[in-house]
């Protein structure tokens, strides 16, 4: 195992004892998503999010998004696509609705063994303010990046802030750390550490994610 993934194990479990408190809630983040080939240049993609308050107990929201992709290479995409999203407060009695469209610019790298990819994303979001909605707008940015550690078994880390057009111009930020294992070409699963900033909410959460792929197109002409 080389130097920077110890490096990165180390930041792992350095940010994940020292984000715990009392006065914080650990919950839980669990998501599936899912690529599905359509052509050599198009894909749809499928992601589905819940969130609980404590460890898959205490409901907090759930989010569902499909999107359709184009791929200029291999490591560069551009997609838009459409978010379903449903919360629930501690502090709040009425539940928020959301209805999010999105365009998104994904970007690929690798440095020696080290992946490293950028996603660019714009959001226009209406939120349900009885008996209308309520139209805004945010910027947001994810910086990713993954290392192998032994054979199947990686190192994935990302940080992601979301930035509203307008003020205040803070959302929030998004920081994750864990490990992932591929299973086969088509299926990998991470477990890891969330930490959810917003200006007045900090939430520590256990991340558990798959990604699998599937192919809905014949590469063969015959």
């Amino acid at each position: 195992m080389s130097k920077r993934a110890f490096f990165l194990l180390f930041l792992f479990y350095s940010s994940f004892f020292s984000a715990q408190n009392s006065e914080e809630l650990t919950g839980s983040w669990t998501e599936v998503i899912g690529q599905h080939e359509l052509s050599e240049k198009w894909c749809l993609g499928t992601t589905a999010i819940s969130q609980h308050y404590r460890m898959f107990d205490d409901f907090q929201l759930l989010l569902f998004r499909m999107g359709l992709a184009y791929r200029f290479s291999g490591d560069a995409l551009v997609s838009a696509g459409y978010d379903y999203f449903y919360s629930e407060s501690y502090s709040e009695d009425r539940p928020k609705l959301q209805h999010r469209t999105w365009e998104e610019f994904n970007l690929g790298s690798r440095y020696s063994t080290l992946a490293i990819s950028h996603r660019y994303r714009f959001e226009s979001i209406w939120t349900r303010q009885e008996p209308q909605y309520d139209l805004s707008h945010r910027l947001r940015y994810r910086l990713k990046l993954e290392h192998p550690l032994y054979k199947n078994l990686y190192l994935s880390a990302f940080n992601e802030i979301f930035i509203n057009v307008g003020k205040p111009y803070f959302n929030q930020n998004r920081m994750a750390l864990g490990l992932g294992y591929r299973l086969n070409p088509d299926l990998r699963v991470e477990l890891g550490y969330l930490k959810l900033h917003f200006d007045h909410a900090h939430y520590d959460r256990l991340r558990l994610a798959m990604f699998f792929k599937t192919n809905l197109f014949s590469k063969d002409k015959n």
